[in-house]
């Protein structure tokens, strides 16, 4: 049975009809804090009376995720929040008169523990005014330092903290889906190391450019790729490449075929394109699917002599624009090597690893004159040009 109130605020609803106007808009979301406010009471009562058993769940989190249509790991924050604020009076007052917001309620309760909230309690009056006036992201810190100082204070051997995880999930079409937490000590390296990655390419005239989910994601590849291919160079002092197999038939390279990781996994026939341009190659020669008749040595695509030729003459990656450094870059083919492009020097020049999956990936047509000069052309038709350094510049 719906309680009155209930049905009343169905019908505000049911008649609501908010005005794309800032201020409304503003205020509708400082009542729905409010409303959040009022459900986590009725639902730290529910919790105490353990009324979830009623329809067989087995926790509140449950019950949450079952008749709230949430994710368990929004069910189990809710729950959680619920929970502390039965030994957070203030905090949970201010909640619900519409001082801290549910985001701000959510940041102190991340930060205080049940075995700290008698602690945390006991700051309340001073630190809840403090907390109203900041942002999401500044009472996290706040209430970070107060978690660590609270610690610092206690007796007994210093927490552990939790330790990073990361999750690649492989999904149906082939992708990878990233997920996890890191501690701040590994955030902060990981968030340097992609910062100092760059952005990547921006197209030229060929539509926006990147996201920041975009530029995240090629951060994060190209310091992998870096590191694959500088880990082991101080002992053996020789240019490493990524080591990924991909294998393809000698008609679909030929041909722009896909070929396939050594999962299993498909790969488009550009990604087999860009590969083929500086990679190690072995030839095996099969009967049938399984049979191997014969196999070869293998043999780079580009020889160390052609590569120190390279660094010599370009400097850097060599899309316009681009000052990539050489221990950043590959060998791309002008005529692709899979279509018979020769490899050598007149064929060849350097392109960090994004520029070189946007010339292969998007289409783009390169001409390399006698004198070095590169043209790109874009999808759309936007000629570019670029030139290689003087001698004296180059590293």
């Amino acid at each position: 049975m719906v309680e009155a109130g209930l049905v009343g605020l169905a019908e505000v609803l049911d008649g609501l009809a908010l005005a794309p106007v800032a201020d409304e808009i503003t205020q509708a979301l400082w009542l729905r804090d409010r409303l959040d406010a009022v459900i986590s009471v009725a639902l730290r009562r529910f919790d105490a009376d353990e009324a979830w058993e009623l329809d067989g769940s087995l926790s509140l989190t449950a019950w949450l995720a079952a008749h709230g249509r949430c994710s368990r790991s929004q069910a189990h924050q809710e729950a959680t929040v619920a929970r502390r604020l039965s030994q957070l009076p203030v905090t949970a007052a201010a909640w619900a008169d519409g001082t801290l917001s549910s985001g701000q309620v959510g940041a102190v309760v991340a930060n205080v523990s049940a075995e700290r909230a008698e602690r945390y309690a006991g700051h309340e009056a001073e630190m809840t005014p403090l907390l109203a006036d900041l942002s999401v992201a500044d009472v996290a810190l706040a209430m970070r330092s107060w978690r660590l100082h609270a610690e610092a204070q206690e007796d007994g051997p210093e927490p552990a903290e939790r330790p990073s995880e990361l999750y690649l999930s492989r999904t149906l079409d082939g992708r990878t889906e990233v997920a996890g937490h890191l501690s701040a000590e590994d955030a902060a390296v990981v968030e340097q190391a992609m910062a100092q990655a760059g952005p990547g390419p921006v197209p030229n005239g060929d539509g926006a450019p990147p996201s920041a989910p975009q530029r995240r994601a090629n951060a994060l590849a190209d310091v992998c790729r870096w590191f694959l291919t500088h880990y082991d160079q101080a002992s053996t002092g020789v240019r490493n490449r990524p080591q990924v197999s991909v294998i393809v038939g000698l008609e679909d390279l030929v041909d722009d075929g896909p070929g396939r990781l050594a999962d299993g996994t498909a790969v488009p026939a550009s990604t087999v394109a860009r590969l083929a341009c500086d990679s190690l190659l072995h030839r095996i020669v099969m009967s049938a699917r399984s049979a191997i008749l014969d196999y070869g040595t293998a043999v780079r695509s580009i020889s160390p002599a052609l590569w120190a030729a390279l660094v010599v003459r370009d400097g850097h990656c060599r899309h316009p624009g681009c000052d990539r450094p050489p221990s950043w870059c590959e060998a791309h083919h002008i005529q692709h090597f899979s279509k018979g492009g020769p490899t050598c020097l007149s064929n060849t020049v350097l392109a960090c690893a994004r520029h070189h999956h946007l010339w292969h990936d998007q289409g783009w047509a390169l001409e390399l004159s006698a004198d070095a000069t590169l043209t790109v052309t874009s999808p759309s038709g936007v000629v570019l040009t670029s030139r290689p350094p003087p001698a004296h510049l180059v590293a």
